[in-house]
């Protein structure tokens, strides 16, 4: 009975991988029917697919720059992990700006956040934020590039199930699918992953990414609280991307003080 039961276990991790990087990435793979619930149960390998996604970044980063250098490498680093995912937490952020921001109440944020043209604060939120986080990785030698960008893209798919879980959702079909709370086993199975990056990433140290990302996550829980009533698929990008930013800017501080 035993020995049938790992295999099943490792074929119904490996589906539930396989759903969250298919949501997460443009990263082509099985084609999967997805039955009620699956992609909340998938949801707890979100910071594996981080994993996935920072290891392109890595990859064409040390392909990259003995022929061009390693500014140039780090842009294009960053324009692979932009490409992989389709976008789809920048979307989110430009389009949380314009609702957050543009609208007087929340009915109206959420009208303009489903908007898909996109308006000056969604323009200028996604401006800052991609040139803040270029500008932190470019002075990293590949060592502490993989240090920022591990913890940073990791940090950021854990914050999805820590906004998921704080929030409900702000309207019918808005990142609904993965709402609610999280089984033991999935919340150690996140946890785990996140613990393990940090730990191999920064050591000890690895506590100054996770405070940081986690103050950003806490920040927008209260922002979408008190702005939408909950979350949405859009804001989830948001969050992503401010904690990213702010996992980044952690090590980078970290590495220019030599702590790492």
């Amino acid at each position: 009975m035993e020995s049938t039961a790992w295999p099943r276990r490792a074929r119904l991790a490996l589906r539930r991988f396989a759903l969250a990087l298919g949501f997460l990435t443009r990263i082509p793979g099985p084609r999967l029917e997805v039955g009620p619930g699956d992609l909340a149960l998938g949801s707890a390998l979100f910071p594996a697919v981080g994993l996935v996604v920072a290891g392109l970044g890595i990859a064409v980063r040390a392909a990259a720059a003995p022929v061009w250098g390693s500014a140039v490498a780090t842009i294009l680093a960053v324009a692979a992990m932009i490409a992989v995912t389709g976008a789809l937490h920048e979307d989110g952020l430009a389009d949380s700006a314009d609702g957050l921001w543009g609208g007087s109440d929340p009915t109206e944020r959420l009208a303009i956040m489903r908007d898909s043209r996109l308006g000056t604060y969604g323009v200028v939120a996604l401006g800052v934020v991609l040139a803040l986080r270029t500008a932190l990785l470019l002075p990293l030698d590949l060592t502490d590039f993989a240090r920022a960008v591990l913890c940073g893209h990791v940090l950021a798919r854990a914050s999805a199930l820590v906004v998921a879980q704080a929030l409900p959702p702000a309207a019918a079909g808005s990142g609904a699918e993965i709402a609610g709370r999280r089984s033991r086993g999935e919340v150690l199975t996140a946890a785990a992953v996140v613990v393990a990056t940090l730990a191999a990433a920064a050591g000890p140290w690895g506590l100054v990414p996770l405070a940081a990302g986690l103050a950003a996550c806490l920040a927008c829980v209260r922002l979408f609280r008190r702005r939408l009533g909950g979350f949405t698929g859009d804001s989830l990008g948001a969050a992503n991307q401010l904690v990213e930013l702010a996992a980044v800017a952690a090590v980078a501080a970290l590495a220019r003080a030599g702590r790492l």
